[in-house]
């Protein structure tokens, strides 16, 4: 007597479905508004682990959680977060928008031009369109004063490339590679050197690095082009007590607009 084939188990699919995830975006929208933040990140992240790389919905997560980021002042996270965002759905307008604020906030000046410029372009949210005109014409005066600054002939592009570097540098100052963080800073001075930030942090390379004389020189050029600049004076205040008993075990880097009031100027992305 023959046996009776049972039929072939199929493998369960890991992969959530279409409902859940609805269910799971509604969630975090609701957390936005509520000002539940850190909640928010907590679950875009859960279902960015489920999310397969090309789904969708991924661009939308990442959206939400770039905004939750921005509106809990991570603006570095925020930044990136929103950068792949827009690799996934370049034609969305409140996306460039958002990254334009996160862009502002970290010093990005000539990025959040173009990106609110991008907005502007693309834009057909009424909501949107009174905020974008306010950023765009903020944003459009701080270029033109950074460019003047820089003198004639500096363009845009060579703007964004500058705070690029200068980006850099900071993040490589948060992992002590103090040599490579110092290499970019110089490279930010040498497409123009106006500002006393990047020879203030260059002089801080230098001093955790044990180059004295050349942190000094730093400090004090940084100070020639702002007498007032507070991070200088105290590094070259302290300067001779680190040449006895060597350089701090760490350096507090301090990020602009810390305390700034972001959360009421991101949107709150919907679905």
């Amino acid at each position: 007597m023959s046996k009776k084939s049972r039929p072939s188990k199929q493998k369960k699919s890991i992969a959530p479905h279409s409902s859940s995830i609805d269910k799971y975006s509604k969630i975090i929208e609701n957390q936005l508004i509520q000002g539940d933040y850190a909640e928010a990140v907590a679950n875009c992240e859960r279902l960015l682990n489920f999310l397969p790389q090309q789904a969708v919905q991924r661009a939308d997560v990442l959206a939400k959680l770039g905004t939750a980021h921005g509106l809990l002042q991570h603006y570095h996270q925020s930044f990136n977060i929103l950068t792949e965002a827009l690799s996934l759905d370049s034609k969305n307008a409140e996306l460039w928008f958002n990254r334009g604020m996160s862009s502002l906030y970290i010093i990005r000046i000539g990025q959040a031009f173009k990106d609110f410029t991008r907005a502007s372009e693309l834009n057909k949210r009424a909501d949107l369109a009174e905020n974008l005109e306010k950023a765009l014409k903020f944003s459009r005066e701080m270029v033109e004063q950074s460019l003047q600054l820089r003198g004639p002939g500096f363009t845009l592009d060579q703007l964004i490339e500058q705070e690029d570097l200068f980006q850099r540098g900071l993040k490589l100052m948060r992992v002590s590679k103090w040599d490579e963080a110092g290499q970019s800073f110089q490279a930010s001075i040498a497409l123009g050197d106006c500002l006393p930030q990047p020879w203030g942090n260059l002089g801080l390379c230098f001093l955790m690095q044990e180059r004295y004389d050349q942190a000094e020189a730093a400090l004090k050029r940084a100070l020639v082009i702002d007498p007032e600049y507070t991070l200088a004076q105290e590094h070259l205040t302290a300067l001779p007590e680190c040449r006895l008993i060597g350089p701090p075990e760490k350096i507090k880097i301090q990020e602009p607009f810390q305390e700034s009031k972001m959360r009421r100027s991101l949107l709150l992305l919907k679905g």
